[in-house]
């Protein structure tokens, strides 16, 4: 059996693709832009309970709310 890993690291970025975009964020608030993010990225904001996800690269959908 594998032992469970630690994926994230001090950035809040927890996976990204092969162009180094990220993936799958993890934060204390919604995020700010788009750059750096691939399509259909998930960004968590931890504080406010609220997962979003990256439309074609230039608008933050929310997906659900608390």
């Amino acid at each position: 059996m594998s032992q469970r890993h630690a994926v994230q690291d001090a950035t809040g970025v927890v996976a990204s693709d092969e162009n180094g975009d990220s993936l799958i964020i993890v934060s204390d608030g919604e995020p700010s832009s788009v750059e750096g993010y691939a399509k259909g990225a998930l960004a968590i904001d931890v504080t406010n309970g609220k997962l979003y996800v990256l439309d074609a690269g230039t608008d933050w959908k929310i997906v659900t709310t608390t």
